[in-house]
């Protein structure tokens, strides 16, 4: 169950609303109310293009105060940024501007990253990494069995994250390859 769906099951009178771009679509008051009807359309198929994602970051105190002043003027009670250690930051920095300038609306930030670089002792793995390696893995199992049926060729498969090599290891550790090369360990040896 999703943001929608559980804001719809405890307080159905509730509005959830979806910024467009990102943090962009929160200080530039760009958004768009998230319905029965637009949220089923996009079902089961991932969402990002529904409100899009984006990297701006919000860093001057002019888009902090509209981007307070957009969750004033919605009413919001809560803002849930969903992303990467990007996102995540611009949320707990969003939080201390909040809350510093007593806004009612309460900011949460929930880990989602396809590199795997928010792992510690109270994220365990986020739905990003985990999705992305278990399908990669399947994919490379597949591609596996193929090559053992021609034993002539070499197979190759560059697996990639902003920086990080997690999605490539985590493969190896499900996939047992005959290499696998880390890419901080090779620019480490350079």
């Amino acid at each position: 169950m999703g943001v929608f769906d559980y804001v719809n099951r405890v307080n159905s009178g509730s509005q959830v609303f979806g910024f467009l771009g990102g943090p962009r679509g929160i200080f530039t008051n760009s958004y768009v109310e998230v319905t029965t009807d637009l949220m089923n359309s996009y079902r089961n198929q991932g969402g990002f293009d529904m409100i899009c994602s984006g990297r701006d970051k919000i860093e001057t105190p002019e888009q902090y105060a509209a981007s307070m002043k957009t969750c004033n003027d919605l009413g919001l009670n809560g803002l849930i940024v969903i992303g990467g250690d990007d996102s995540n930051t611009n949320a707990a920095l969003l939080a201390d501007y909040f809350m510093q300038n007593n806004c009612a609306c309460k900011v949460i930030g929930c880990p989602k990253t396809i590199d795997g670089d928010l792992k510690n002792e109270f994220i365990e793995i986020s739905f990003g990494f985990d999705t992305a390696t278990k399908v990669y893995s399947e994919v490379i199992g597949n591609l596996s069995i193929d090559a053992l049926s021609s034993k002539k060729y070499y197979h190759f498969i560059r697996l990639m994250g902003r920086s990080a090599s997690h999605i490539a290891l985590q493969c190896a550790l499900s996939t047992r390859p005959n290499v696998c090369l880390i890419g901080e360990e090779v620019m480490q040896k350079n």
